[in-house]
């Protein structure tokens, strides 16, 4: 968001838990973040037709998902619904909502942010694993029911980070991804936000991509 920010454009932003890195984001930015539980449909819903009514953006990003470090055996019925509707199903309201509204003022970039790329197999839990195929299957899809509006439509597949859903690994998996990274070390906040303001703001043929930043796993 902050590269964003830094290029210029007026950025608004959704937060769910952690108020105060919220308001210290806005503040130190001027962003307008918005409270926002993915879970909820109804209120997504109604925060898709607020924006629509405000006028459609020309960059949307998608960059939320939850995740546990469990085994298969002890994933619950719970954090499998919780994995979809925040990792999946609202990436999809989403594009639904704001596509069909961007193509109808010129097109734009939709940017979905996941973990893994089609080609990759990885020690990952079950449901997490699940809703990332999700996204880079609905990433295609989406490429082709949206060109023909102008409307480009690519997800960023990302590998371990140090912040964000990465401080929930194991120790060990950490280490086992530094070890099979080309770069032996994780990735950073300020890498991953080049790459996804050049599919924002860069792009103008690429559509319905995957585009792996996971450090050479």
């Amino acid at each position: 968001m902050r590269a964003l920010v830094a290029r210029g454009l007026p950025v608004d932003f959704t937060w769910c838990e952690g108020e105060a890195r919220a308001r210290a984001l806005s503040e130190a930015t001027g962003a307008v973040g918005r409270r926002l539980d993915l879970t909820d449909r109804a209120a997504l819903q109604g925060f898709l037709r607020a924006v629509v009514d405000e006028g459609a953006p020309d960059v949307v990003l998608h960059c939320a998902a939850v995740s546990q470090a469990r085994g298969l055996q002890d994933l619950t019925d719970d954090d499998w619904d919780r994995a979809v509707e925040v990792n999946g199903r609202s990436a999809f309201a989403l594009c639904r909502a704001l596509g069909p509204a961007m193509g109808a003022r010129g097109g734009g970039d939709i940017v979905l942010v996941g973990a893994l790329d089609r080609g990759q197999t990885l020690p990952l839990p079950v449901h997490f694993a699940a809703t990332q195929g999700m996204l880079s299957a609905m990433t295609m899809a989406l490429g082709k029911a949206l060109g023909p509006v102008g409307v480009r439509v690519n997800m960023v597949a990302l590998g371990p980070l140090g912040e964000g859903l990465s401080r929930a690994l194991p120790a060990s998996l950490v280490e086992d991804y530094r070890a099979f990274s080309a770069l032996r070390r994780l990735g950073t906040a300020e890498e991953v936000a080049r790459v996804l303001a050049w599919l924002a703001l860069e792009n103008t043929f690429m559509t319905g991509r995957v585009v792996t930043a996971n450090g050479g796993i």
